[in-house]
């Protein structure tokens, strides 16, 4: 029995979903924040205290275990029928699809026992050219512990599905936030203990067993969401589920091809000093899609509702202006940061590295692996529209021409230029994906992309000159030596931004939107001048009766 609630008011649904987004937004970049501070502070601090050689171990453990840990499409199934059931209102459809879901997850669990296990013992003969006994042993041990906790934390990112959906995004983020503290505050812990990468390793997969049990808490008692494995699911919407997650997985394991593998090909046929390097190039180019796309999860559900009523052509116009305006958001958002990277960026990886020579091809590598992600990022809800009116198939064949290109080009180029051939390869392959997914959106989801580039880029494109070229003046020009290459960094830094800001409110936005975005931050401030003239006849009512209690002693005191 199906049950309706409120979740069909679509302006209820809309009101809050508006506060759950601007919530998650905060939460989500104070956690981003953590997350980049901890990771700028942590990496050069751990690869001096383990070596680049055991760093690349852990690098290319957890690359490995991504790599075969595959979730058969599920991931992207959960969150997918998840948000069309809550659009619904079908609470009892939320629930059977979760227990039927997190079956599948438990089952695929016990594959991956026997695959990691298989790593295991294998690790000695696929890389014994790369690196000798010892070091192969102590990978042997990082297998183990990112395989266990990845096979904890692999049924539960239904949990975390659920409560996107729900759209109580800053929970989500919170229980980001407080992994990433409890990271950090463990990993300094082993480092001042000596623990080595086994036992940094282990703290880290310690802080994300810790931030599933919270969010299962959270379903379970705040949503009152069970778990309830007896439930039972019909053939049909077993198969449905199928089929759907068939190409899901194809996508998954193409997107795996593309980045996941690179470090075991640099292991294969580079050196160790090449995966260090490229597992560096891995954590800034996840920072700078973290900041960009931060908000992309947060708006499946409201695509999923731009397919409820009206006729075709009016769903097309919903989800135009839903793309045009999320996209511009997100476009600001990455276009500041990749741009940031570009000005100032070589300054940021020399003192992050200490200086250290044999990381100078990070930059390069960045600038080649990021590019796209300006164009690419900003499209995300077409990308979620593709995925919950069930266009999955023709997502998942440009993926597969994807991973063809980087395999091909990968084993090429980086046998010669080591990570940076790799990063060239990734290029390649991720500028051409986008090329096809633009192809798919405009025949699948009928869309006007002309439309949506005039609305994004036209005045966007002023902003990144101007600010592009402010920022390599500065590099170039700016008279600081590099002996005060974080002062270098701080300054050039700052006037780019200044300039970008300024750029992006005067040039990028139109007169509506400075004026939209203007009665956001009115509202917002209004809230809290509400809220303080809210508490202040509070503290004066309170004054008040101790004035009272006050003068009722001091007549006391005169009658004795």
């Amino acid at each position: 029995m199906t049950s309706i609630s409120d979740e069909t008011n679509i302006d209820k649904i809309e009101h809050k979903s508006k506060k759950n987004i601007a919530l998650g937004t905060i939460f989500g970049y104070l956690s981003i924040f953590v997350s980049v501070a901890s990771g700028l502070i942590l990496t050069p601090w751990i690869i001096d205290n383990i070596g680049r050689a055991e760093y690349g171990l852990y690098g290319l453990a957890t690359s490995v275990i991504s790599l075969f840990l595959l979730d058969f499409g599920l991931t992207a199934t959960t969150n997918t029928y998840l948000a069309k059931l809550r659009a619904k209102g079908d609470k009892d459809g939320v629930q059977r699809f979760l227990s039927a879901i997190f079956k599948l997850y438990l089952t695929l669990d016990a594959v991956f026992i026997v695959v990691i296990g298989a790593l295991y013992f294998l690790a000695p003969v696929i890389y014994k050219h790369s690196y000798n006994a010892l070091q192969i042993q102590t990978l042997q041990y990082l297998l183990l512990i990112v395989g266990g906790y990845s096979l904890v934390s692999f049924p539960s990112t239904c949990f975390s599905g659920v409560i996107s959906t729900y759209e109580k995004f800053s929970f989500n983020k919170i229980a980001d936030l407080i992994q990433k503290v409890t990271y950090l505050g463990l990993t300094i812990a082993a480092i001042q203990l000596n623990w080595g990468v086994i036992g940094i390793t282990a703290v880290n997969a310690a802080s994300g067993i810790l931030a599933v049990i919270i969010r299962f808490v959270y379903m379970r008692l705040y949503l009152n969401i069970k778990l309830d494995l007896k439930l039972k699911v019909s053939r049909s919407e077993l198969k449905s589920i199928f089929i759907f997650s068939a190409w899901s997985l194809v996508y998954a394991i193409c997107a795996r091809l593309v980045f996941n593998v690179t470090p075991s090909i640099l292991g294969i046929v580079s050196n160790s000093t090449e995966v260090a390097i490229f597992s560096v190039v891995a954590t800034i180019e996840g920072y700078i899609y973290m900041f960009g796309a931060m908000t992309s999860s947060f708006f499946l559900a409201k695509v999923a509702r731009t397919e409820n009523g009206g006729t075709p052509e009016e769903k097309r116009e919903r989800l135009q202006a839903l793309g045009e305006k999320i996209g511009k958001v997100q476009f600001v958002v990455i276009a500041l940061i990749f741009l940031g990277f570009v000005s100032v960026g070589q300054e940021f990886v020399t003192f992050w590295m200490n200086g250290d020579k044999t990381f100078q091809n990070v930059y390069w590598c960045i600038l080649a692996l990021c590019a796209y992600e300006v164009l690419s990022i900003p499209q995300i809800a077409f990308n979620s529209a593709m995925y919950t009116e069930g266009h999955v198939k023709p997502l998942a064949i440009n993926a597969i021409c994807k991973a063809v290109i980087n395999l091909a080009l990968s084993f090429l180029l980086s046998s010669f230029y080591g990570a940076f051939g790799a990063a060239i390869a990734i290029m390649a392959a991720r500028w051409i994906s986008f090329i096809l997914d633009n192809i798919a959106y405009k025949r699948y989801l009928k869309l006007s992309l002309s439309h949506y580039y005039k609305k994004i880029f036209i005045r966007g494109g002023i902003t990144i000159i101007i600010s592009l070229g402010v920022g390599l003046l500065c590099h170039f020009f700016m008279p600081i030596g590099l002996e005060h290459i974080k002062i270098k960094f701080l300054v050039n830094g700052i006037i780019f931004v200044i300039t970008y800001v300024l750029c992006t409110y005067f040039i990028t936005f139109t007169k509506d939107e400075r004026t939209y975005y203007f009665e956001v931050v009115r509202r917002l401030l209004h809230l809290k001048k509400k809220a303080a003239a809210v508490e202040a006849p509070k503290q004066e009512e309170n004054k008040s009766t101790e004035e009272v209690i006050e003068n009722k002693e001091e007549d006391g005191k005169q009658e004795d």
